[in-house]
């Protein structure tokens, strides 16, 4: 009836850990393959707090309404739910090389595969072939060391990019890559590393507020979708530490810098790695 609406305000809450194995083996001096192998633990809970809005002259709350546990029925009602997974995410083949050195510049490329082995329904993974190819350009300057990474991913089609519940598939969103920071060797066996990492995820759908204007003149915000490019942009800052040996630990912390995206304000991260 147009002299009823129903108001919904929705609040989600996602929890997401990754347990990465990177193994890398170095075909010559100049070119080496790596595999990154993820196990992924997803949460999900979602809130609906909904209330009826009678904005005409209708006066039964009978009419429409929401029936509570004891039989009885009232203007409002609060919808729960949640799930969890666990399992293998999407896994990495990455082929990367260097060229010879010239000077104190050098120049690196990098090319990834991404295999939809993550269940995406779960979401473990993303559902869709990738591919990333990506060029790095640094300096060596004493102990400071510059450099600027420039990339494209192309993303095939997943149920994410579609419609999950026909399980009608659709591109996935592609991604311009873009980082630039620097390493500052602090000590022989201590370095920082600063990087601003950034994409611009190309015709995305994306939500959006919107204004919904009732038969009496009342106005209520709910929200649409829309199809657009937006700018991801993070800090990220972490220090290597050698371990001794063939030993080396690595912590960081990726800082979100805009409100683009569903992403968490801080996301650490602590690697540990070992040549032989």
């Amino acid at each position: 009836a147009s002299d009823v609406y129903k108001r919904q305000v929705n609040d989600i809450d996602a929890d997401f850990s990754r347990f990465i194995a990177f193994f890398t083996y170095g075909l010559t001096d100049h070119l080496d393959v790596s595999a990154a192998i993820p196990i992924v633990d997803a949460s999900l809970r979602a809130t609906s707090s909904t209330r009826i809005v009678r904005v005409g002259t209708a006066s039964n709350p009978a009419v429409h309404y929401y029936r509570d546990p004891q039989g009885g029925f009232g203007d409002s009602r609060e919808f729960l739910a949640s799930g969890s997974a666990s399992g293998l995410g999407d896994v990495l083949l990455r082929l990367k090389g260097t060229a010879p050195r010239s000077g104190p510049t050098r120049l690196g490329f990098l090319a990834d595969v991404r295999f939809p082995t993550g269940d995406e329904e779960d979401l473990l993974g993303s559902g869709a072939w990738g591919v990333k190819p990506l060029i790095v350009v640094s300096w060596e300057l004493g102990r400071f060391s510059p450099h600027v990474n420039v990339g494209y991913q192309w993303n095939g089609q997943s149920v994410l990019g579609g419609d999950i519940s026909t399980r009608q598939k659709a591109d996935m969103p592609d991604q311009f890559l873009y980082a630039g920071g620097a390493e500052l060797g602090v000590h022989k066996n201590l370095t920082l590393v600063v990087d601003l990492i950034g994409q611009k995820v190309v015709d995305a759908p994306r939500l959006v507020e919107k204004t919904f204007t009732a038969a009496d003149g009342s106005t209520f915000e709910q929200v649409g979708f829309e199809r657009s490019s937006y700018y991801v942009n993070d800090l990220a800052v972490g220090l290597k530490v050698r371990a001794g040996g063939s030993h080396l630990l690595d912590v960081s912390v990726l800082i979100k810098l805009d409100d683009a995206g569903l992403r968490a304000d801080y996301s650490p991260l602590v690697g540990f790695e070992y040549s032989f």
